[in-house]
């Protein structure tokens, strides 16, 4: 990358067991950078350094336990001893779905302790570090975050949430030296798609009947929408690229567009009217 410089070389990434955020850990490490690593196991952790080298530190935190977040920015610190800090990447999420009048509670505190209350924590345990170094924050959103699809109200309150917080953190840091940018993906080739099928199955299993019969062709849609994202998603390694540029360009943008599904819904979003856009989702499921 042309525009990119390198001199600030630690970045911390949550989420790094799997999918996007392995893929950005083992892309940056590559890239010559030292990847503080989040895991939730330390057997994830071996598999990294195994994959990525010494440029790979494994971190366990859970973003949804705040004494491990506390915990683990503070190792964080220990282990900057006083080095710069180029920037934190809060990729930890987890994607909840079903009809809203039937999603437990719970399940809506479980997605946005994870996706949103984490990612805040988080970010503010880590911005000393940030402001002190001009660091950068990189939000991994999703251009759910952006347009809104029947049967993942969880999820996608949480990811339109995460684009509120980036761009307020950005205006209210931006004067002291600090960025802060969402990589909006659409669909990827990640494990996720597993879970979503695995979540469908439940939904399946666990509806009334009254219930299956009014949501089944959402629920059939949905079950055709995760097929095609397991087969024709991007792979990691292009968010793996875009968080690389909003974490080391010179001039970052506020916004990366990653995947065909995702720059044609972001054009729909500005050209239609909500009656239009939602007819079309519905058609399309």
């Amino acid at each position: 990358m042309s525009d990119t410089e390198t001199s600030r070389d630690v970045v911390m990434i949550t989420g790094a067991s799997t999918g996007i955020g392995r893929a950005t850990a083992l892309h940056l490490a590559r890239r010559g950078l030292r990847v503080l690593a989040g895991v939730r196991k330390a057997s994830d952790g071996e598999a990294l350094v195994a994959a990525g080298g010494e440029q790979v530190e494994p971190l366990v935190i859970d973003v949804a336990e705040q004494d491990s977040i506390a915990t683990a920015t503070a190792e964080l610190g220990e282990r900057l001893g006083g080095a710069p800090l180029r920037g934190l990447v809060n990729n930890a999420g987890v994607a909840i779905g079903g009809p809203q009048e039937l999603i437990p509670l719970s399940d809506w505190r479980r997605q946005l302790e994870v996706n949103v209350f984490g990612l805040v924590d988080t970010t503010q345990k880590v911005l000393p570090h940030l402001l002190r170094s001009r660091g950068r924050v990189v939000n991994i959103g999703s251009i759910g975050g952006r347009v809104a699809t029947p049967l993942m109200a969880p999820y996608g309150a949480s990811k339109f949430a995460v684009e509120a917080i980036t761009a307020a953190l950005r205006m209210e840091l931006r004067s002291q030296g600090l960025w802060a940018a969402c990589v909006e993906p659409g669909a990827v080739k990640t494990e996720i798609w597993n879970k979503g099928e695995a979540q469908i199955h439940k939904l399946n299993d666990e509806l009334p009947a009254e219930a299956m019969q009014r949501y089944q062709h959402l629920n059939d849609g949905m079950a055709r929408f995760t097929e095609r994202g397991r087969s024709q998603g991007v792979e990691p390694i292009a968010v793996a690229r875009a968080v690389e540029h909003a974490l080391l360009a010179k001039r970052p943008r506020t916004r990366y567009l990653v995947g065909a599904d995702a720059r044609i819904l972001a054009t729909l979003r500005w050209l239609l009217p909500d009656r239009a856009l939602e007819w079309l989702l519905l058609r399309m499921m």
